[in-house]
């Protein structure tokens, strides 16, 4: 998120996370496409992704409603 703020310094916090989810998906299925899945690694990686997209959406979603 800090990395997508100094790139982007005038867009909203929310604006940010979409840009910090897409590019994190981004790189997943750029990983995937480049190695094999056979152990499942990249579907975990995937998983842990999408939890830290959900947090910090939730976080964003609680700092504007408090």
């Amino acid at each position: 998120m800090r990395a997508a703020s100094d790139a982007a310094p005038a867009s909203d916090i929310l604006g940010l996370a979409v840009l910090v989810a897409l590019n994190l998906a981004d790189e997943c299925f750029r990983a995937r496409a480049d190695r094999s899945d056979a152990n499942g690694e990249m579907q975990q990686r995937a998983i842990q992704l999408e939890r830290i997209v959900d947090q910090v959406l939730a976080q964003i979603a609680e700092t504007k409603a408090g």
